[in-house]
């Protein structure tokens, strides 16, 4: 097993990202929900309701 510091595993990171032309954050699609489940699909509704008729903002944000 080759043990490297997490100052080694961050260079890596950011060498390998260099060659293949990402930066920042925005590189990582975001998740399509095709494989939502019905259940989590009504949860996700649910929350973007509450979020549109609350006066108060959730701590977190659910999907419009």
């Amino acid at each position: 097993m080759n043990r490297i510091t997490l100052e080694q595993q961050s260079a890596w990171l950011a060498e390998r990202k260099r060659q293949l032309g990402l930066s920042g954050r925005g590189y990582v699609p975001a998740n399509s929900g095709a494989r939502r489940t019905a259940a989590k699909q009504a949860l996700l509704d649910r929350l973007a309701e509450i979020r549109r008729t609350s006066k108060r903002a959730l701590r977190f944000l659910a999907w419009p």
